[in-house]
């Protein structure tokens, strides 16, 4: 069968237009492809930082103003629910643990595992530590300030003669002496594998705690 020169172009178009359809859903296709890896790529880079995103916030350490003194309240509420009272050799113990127990969850938290201010950068044992005697600082002083201010009252009603100077300045000594006490019985604890429980313990001379019992000055 012949076949005339028109037909012979008209089917060469033909060839060339579905190679050109063949062609162009070919470039589709491999457009197609290019967008899908690049957003799979994009989804993949997402979740990995959404998980290390995720990983920090859950490794961000807040550190909190009131942590020694709410750690501090919970010990002598409970000295207070099996006892009714305590009085101020309560507080000095109760405020040792405290420090004692917080310190060793820093040394729990940081043993195996990174740790991170809010801002975003490390936060260290040593960050920590130091935040922590900066609130046993802070409560030593504050109880002094109480016993101080609950002594004026006392005096101008009439009730003391006058204000225990001397035995409210050893306050500070005796609260660094429970610090180290309950530091030494966290470690000897750790050494046996016992538990921070609070002493019976009475550091300086116990005419202080009668004087400081008799302000009502226990916080």
């Amino acid at each position: 069968m012949e076949i005339g020169a028109s037909e012979y172009a008209m089917h060469l178009r033909n060839g060339m237009k579905a190679d050109s359809v063949y062609l162009e859903s070919q470039r589709c296709q491999n457009t197609n492809q290019k967008v899908l890896n690049r957003d799979t790529l994009e989804i993949s880079h997402l979740a990995n930082n959404r998980e290390k995103i995720m990983e920090k916030i859950k490794h961000t350490a807040m550190q909190s103003a009131t942590s020694f003194s709410d750690m501090r309240a919970g010990i002598l509420k409970e000295v207070r629910e099996k006892r009714g009272q305590y009085g101020y050799s309560d507080v000095v113990n109760a405020c040792g643990l405290s420090y004692a127990k917080l310190y060793s969850e820093i040394e729990e938290r940081h043993e195996n595992e990174r740790y991170y201010h809010a801002d975003g950068t490390l936060l260290t044992k040593e960050d920590e530590i130091e935040w922590l005697d900066m609130q046993y600082d802070q409560e030593v002083a504050w109880q002094k300030s109480c016993a101080r201010i609950a002594a004026q009252g006392q005096a101008f009603q009439g009730n003391i003669s006058e204000i225990p100077t001397k035995e409210i300045e050893e306050l500070e000594n005796i609260f660094y002496q429970a610090k180290d006490a309950y530091r030494k019985m966290y470690r000897e604890s750790g050494q046996v594998g016992g538990q921070l429980v609070l002493q019976n313990f009475v550091f300086g001379n116990s005419r202080i705690y009668e004087a400081l019992d008799s302000l009502g000055s226990m916080a």
